[in-house]
């Protein structure tokens, strides 16, 4: 592959990111490799002018050009150049130049390409290196997102079965102390019917007994008037017995029985032994 001068000027690296060369030295260094390269490019036209010049020049006395010597010029710079008077020297010269300047020009294109091949050789090591570190960094951030995520989500599912074990246990509990004040409402609601009952049961019981016992006594005095003896024996009137017949009574004032072992409320239907404790509960039933 030949390299031109438009190459060189052409020639564009890529940017690393790190490990790489600083772009203002290459970019000096081409621009170096681009002056020299004119320069040879230049001298080699001008050897060449002056080949095809010698070429066209007559041909002198070979006489006169032995005698002509070839005298060295002092430049401004230090450096020495060869000045040739006879056309032969002149053309043995300019072979040797052109040889010269050839192999420097070689010299210095293998040279920048093996620069130019070092550093893109470089710059891919270390875009790839750069790509593979990046994308290490990248599965990394992904495997530690990926595990976060599946411990967060781990977390939040055993949190939610933590609650509803917790809340199944509370509505456990709320349900067993609510069935245990229902069982103890119960009992105590059966205990007051029991005493309400045991209550009015003796209560009734010693009421008919002083009933009874008013029944078989006996208020009148012995000693009875004769009046009043007089007004027992004396027959009633019709009207009055009619009378005492419609409202239920009779003659003697303990005549009529209190004696009801089912009493009624004012619709004619039986009533309970507890009224009172009904009457409490009357509300929640």
């Amino acid at each position: 592959m030949t390299l031109s001068l438009d190459d060189v000027r052409n020639k564009r690296f890529r940017m690393a990111r790190k490990s790489g060369y600083e772009v203002l030295e290459v970019d000096e260094f081409v621009d170096e490799v681009e002056e020299a390269f004119a320069q040879l490019i230049e001298e080699n036209k001008n050897l060449k002018k002056q080949i095809e010049s010698l070429r066209a020049a007559p041909v002198q006395d070979p006489a006169a050009s032995d005698t002509t010597i070839l005298q060295p010029a002092a430049q401004p710079d230090g450096k020495q150049t060869l000045v040739v008077t006879t056309g032969k020297e002149a053309s043995a010269a300019v072979v040797r130049l052109v040889e010269l300047s050839t192999e420097q020009a070689e010299r210095l294109v293998s040279e920048a390409e093996e620069d130019a091949n070092r550093i893109r050789e470089e710059a891919n090591r270390s875009a790839h290196q750069v790509t593979t570190d990046a994308r290490t960094r990248a599965e990394r951030v992904e495997s530690e997102a990926r595990v976060n995520a599946e411990r967060v989500q781990s977390d939040a599912t055993a949190r939610a079965a933590q609650l509803d074990r917790e809340i199944e246990q509370r509505r456990i509990d709320m349900f067993s102390e609510l069935e245990r004040q229902r069982d103890q409402l119960s009992n105590s609601v059966r205990e007051l019917r029991n005493f309400e009952a045991n209550f009015r049961s003796n209560l009734t019981g010693q009421l008919r007994r002083h009933i009874d016992t008013l029944e078989a006594s006996r208020a009148e005095p012995v000693d009875t008037p004769q009046l009043v003896r007089d007004l027992d024996d004396k027959p009633e009137p019709r009207s009055m017995r009619d009378n005492s017949q419609k409202n239920g009574t009779g003659p003697s004032p303990y005549g009529s029985s209190v004696d009801n072992d089912s009493p009624t409320l004012g619709g004619g239907s039986p009533t309970s032994d507890t009224p009172r404790l009904d009457a409490l509960l009357g509300d929640q039933r």
